[in-house]
């Protein structure tokens, strides 16, 4: 058969520490590939592609399939699916799975099904756990196998080629089924009630009254407070025609504010905000919030105010609809046509008949790729809203406060969600969240949060911290603390360990846009290192204009040259000294601000700081940031007040 196809290895979500903070996500691994010649099955794999195996892996003590060494010489010797399962392991649990540990698989219908293998209705395969014998509690591989209709042996493997359907009625159906659940008057889910304000935006777009047989579309201005649920739309505009081009999208402008107030022609509107009114309509809802024809796009007064808002926009929408598929507003995501989706790795099953049958396997759940996940002002979209509609590559996605990424339909691919969402549980006062409340857990979903941003892209560069001022503003509230130029006063210290990996690094700063002790005045990926185990520097004064600090400074002079080897530093620009250039500074030595100290792998105090230049008195530029292997540095510098650059007028 020539060349596999690459086996896929099971996908987890893990917190970002900073020693993987270069590695590649876990979409671009590198995943192991195999040449071998059409072999059968072996007698165990033939067995569990079975109906007697059927009856074993729906049985309460699963299907024994074999031990380590057993299922790595039977690889060895041909067997596909041994191999399969021994190159899945390997990657993540091999040194989990002790030579003579037995492999125990167990059907499963689906992970958002509460129904146990044993009381499946309908016989077939739909989905593969599988445990340690010596640990049953312990998953180390699920396997997603599937088949084409028609194939042999399509009745014993139960899941299909999946066909992208986002605009059926079942699909609807099933999504109003959702929705109905969540948002139930007697039983609602708790931690998706933050939405329960629902005063409607300054603007909105009413698509008419639901069971109206001739809707129209009109722009509603709120002067006064209206309580109405609404939907609010999430999606890329792509690249938008030149100022000069003869068609122009429609958009909300100070000229054109009347015209919208009195109709809107739905053919006028780009193919993404059609595409939204038809399902706002489908689901029953009247209002409709989209950024493009509800903020003034030529008034900046209109524009600060409404985006000061957005939080509030997002979080109090019923849904948010998400047109994660599309690229540019004008291509729509009802209608869109896509290849049906089936794993690559063909596994042929020889039957009793003597027919052979094909299996699709995948070891991992599908994390889809969507051109909106790409983009930074959609982060803030996702991380506040309560509830979202996804219209995904394959299926119609939900996913709640409460319920995890999910098909609406529940037959169709398992997701994997590599975002983290904001602990919307600390915002209900009556009890302790399970997580975000500590100063830890707060740090960490913060770096989490500029982490996740900077790897998106932004049209206007200067955006870089107003498109995240949705979550800064309703962190404020939460936190009760100050968002100062991306970094919180509770933590300055633990948070001024940011870096910029280097193959990422810029070839300017943008002073004008934050300081440089800020990851805001630099574009493109943010990392951080460590948390720092003892914070050495500490804060005297923090404002927008000015930041203080009392801490040790070493000057290069110092350091022996003994030393110098112990001293690891990651400058934030590809040549440093350009932007000191730029101001003179050129002649100037770089200095060492200490910041703390964290934890070596060998257990020994390493420390961390800033690479500084003074470009006043005491007033510092920081350039870099610095790893000192050898804390016995830091014995011959004394403590200084000295003050970081501010950002830049003009």
């Amino acid at each position: 058969m020539g060349e596999e196809a690459p086996i896929p290895v099971r996908q987890k979500r893990q917190r970002p520490v900073s020693h993987d903070a270069d590695h590649p996500s876990p979409s671009q691994r590198k995943r192991i590939q195999e040449s071998t010649p059409d072999p059968l099955l072996c007698t165990s794999c033939t067995l569990m592609f079975s109906h007697q195996g059927l009856e074993h892996l729906n049985s309460p003590s699963g299907f024994r399939h074999r031990t380590h060494a057993e299922c790595t010489a039977s690889g060895n010797e041909g067997c596909r699916l041994c191999k399969f399962i021994s190159l899945v392991v390997y990657q993540e649990h091999d040194i989990n799975w002790a030579n003579d540990d037995r492999l125990i698989f167990r059907n499963f219908l689906s992970v958002h099904s509460t129904s146990k293998a044993s009381s499946i209705q309908l016989p077939g395969i739909y989905g593969l756990k599988g445990i340690l014998e010596s640990e049953p509690d312990k998953c180390i591989i699920t396997i997603y196998p599937f088949a084409k209709k028609g194939s042999p042996i399509g009745d014993i493997v139960r899941r299909r080629p999946l066909h992208r359907d986002v605009r059926s009625g079942n699909v609807f159906a099933a999504a109003q089924s959702l929705i109905k659940e969540c948002m139930s008057l007697e039983k609602p889910h708790k931690h998706c009630q933050y939405s329960r304000d629902t005063v409607l935006p300054t603007r909105v777009l009413d698509v008419g009254k639901p069971g109206d047989p001739h809707p129209t579309i009109k722009l509603r201005v709120n002067e006064t407070e209206t309580n109405a649920p609404y939907l609010a739309l999430s999606y890329c505009w792509g690249k938008q025609p030149k100022p000069t081009a003869p068609v122009q999208p429609l958009l909300l402008r100070s000229d054109t504010l009347q015209d919208l107030v009195g109709d809107v022609r739905l053919e006028s509107l780009q193919q993404s905000i059609q595409d939204a009114i038809f399902v706002t309509r489908k689901l029953g809802f009247r209002y409709l919030w989209v950024d493009a024809l509800c903020i003034i796009q030529d008034c900046k007064i209109d524009k600060d105010r409404e985006i000061s808002q957005m939080a509030s926009i997002y979080k109090n929408a019923a849904i948010t609809i998400a047109a994660s598929s599309s690229e540019s507003a004008t291509d729509g995501f009802l209608s869109k046509r896509i290849k049906s989706y089936r794993p690559n790795y063909e596994l042929p099953i020889l039957m009793p008949n003597g027919q052979r049958g094909t299996v699709y396997l995948s070891a991992e759940a599908y994390e889809p790729e969507h051109p909106l996940d790409k983009r930074g002002w959609t982060l803030q979209e996702f991380m506040l809203s309560s509830r979202m509609l996804i219209f995904s590559d394959y299926e119609l996605l939900w996913q709640c406060k409460e319920v995890d990424l999910r098909g609406v339909t529940g037959k169709g691919l398992e997701y994997l969600q590599p975002l983290e969402a904001l602990p919307w549980t600390v915002f209900d006062d009556d009890q302790e969240p399970a997580f975000g409340n500590l100063d830890s857990d707060k740090i960490y979903l913060w770096k989490t949060i500029v982490q996740q941003y900077t790897e998106r892209k932004l049209t206007d560069p200067d955006d870089r911290l107003r498109a995240i001022q949705g979550i800064t503003t309703e962190l404020e509230i939460l936190w009760r603390d100050t968002n100062i130029y991306g970094l919180w006063g509770k933590w300055f210290i633990q948070l001024l360990t940011w870096y910029k990996p280097e193959v990422d690094r810029e070839r300017k700063r943008c002073l004008g846009r934050a300081p440089s002790w800020s990851w805001a005045s630099l574009n493109g990926v943010i990392r951080y290192e460590g948390t720092l185990w003892t914070e050495d520097a500490k804060v005297k004064s923090l404002t927008v204009s000015a930041a203080e600090l009392t801490c040790r400074i070493l000057e290069e002079d110092e350091i022996n040259d003994e030393k110098s080897h112990t001293i690891l530093e990651r400058p934030d620009l590809v040549d440093p000294s350009a932007e000191l250039r730029q101001r003179g500074l050129q002649q100037r030595a770089a200095e060492y601000l200490l910041l703390g100290t964290v934890k070596g792998d060998d257990g020994v105090d390493e420390g961390i700081g800033l690479l500084v230049v003074d470009v006043g008195t005491r007033v510092y530029r920081r350039v870099g940031l610095v790893i000192f292997t050898d804390m016995t540095l830091w014995t011959v510098a004394k403590r200084r007040d000295i003050t970081l650059e501010p950002k830049l007028r003009g």
